[in-house]
């Protein structure tokens, strides 16, 4: 596969420590009420009743703006939810929102948490780990922090189900960006298989993450998906132009309106 057009190819890494890449964070999708629910659903099917008593904690690791980590608190109300991110920056914005008081929020990087072993009944990850140069290494920590019988949770788009997605057809350099760094369902699975995670499972759907073409335009131009940063400005501007038109004819085409999620998730 060729990688003309594709910037610093061998380290394949964004700095979402910069504060612009956390300025453009929100644009990646929106977190519908529907989309919460779907993921409360399938946490309360995983956690443990007696967590609803008082002392359950659930860890959104790699939360970013705190996208789904506050309406996870506003969820699940019996719980102590954190949210934890490397970048301060991200944090800073998440603090901001309305409901973030009821979040603790905790600046941390996925493969060295400050947080004690067994200390969560739930870890969610989100479209995070094809950032980390070794994942096995950020799910032995999310392993380590999590309670006996407690439950990871990783919410990510599989290699196999973006390949087609807009970004990809529009940005055609990204693929190679993304078919080096983006893992599929099977691997994320093997992964916990591999640090003896039990009942692994996964799921995948179509979710709509935008109102409109226009606003996938809008993330595009802010590159809000972290692979528009790994490619050549004349690229990506070409890119942009051609999804631009493709928006402009059509605005309501559920495949720029709608992305695959994958969720895979085991037991400690």
């Amino acid at each position: 596969m060729s990688t003309h057009g594709v910037l610093n190819m061998p380290e394949l890494r964004v700095d979402y420590m910069c504060p612009q890449v956390a300025a453009g964070f929100d644009l990646r999708g929106v977190v519908s009420p529907d989309r919460v629910e779907r993921l409360a659903g399938l946490m309360e099917e995983l956690l443990p009743r007696q967590a609803y008593l008082g002392t359950g904690k659930i860890l959104d690791i790699g939360c970013g703006t705190g996208r789904f980590t506050i309406p996870f608190a506003s969820r699940f109300p019996n719980f102590t939810v954190v949210g934890a991110d490397k970048s301060s920056n991200m944090l800073e914005q998440a603090q901001q929102k309305h409901g973030a008081e009821r979040v603790l929020w905790s600046v941390q990087d996925i493969c060295n948490q400050d947080f004690d072993s067994a200390s969560f009944d739930l870890v969610f990850v989100s479209d995070l780990l094809h950032h980390i140069a070794n994942p096995l290494d950020a799910i032995r920590e999310c392993k380590r922090v999590l309670r006996p019988g407690g439950w990871l949770l990783c919410k990510y788009g599989a290699m196999e189900n973006i390949a087609q997605d807009p970004e990809h057809v529009f940005f055609p350099e990204t693929v190679a960006v993304d078919a080096k760094r983006t893992p599929t369902q099977k691997q994320v699975g093997d992964w916990l298989e591999l640090e003896n995670f039990r009942y692994i499972n996964s799921r995948t759907l179509r979710e709509q993450t935008r109102i409109s073409g226009a606003d996938r335009l809008a993330a595009a131009r802010a590159k809000s998906i972290s692979v528009l940063h790994m490619i050549e400005q004349d690229h990506f501007d070409k890119g942009l132009e051609a999804l631009g038109l493709y928006v402009e004819q059509n605005p309501n085409d559920p495949w720029l309106q709608e992305d695959p999620t994958t969720w895979t998730w085991g037991q400690r």
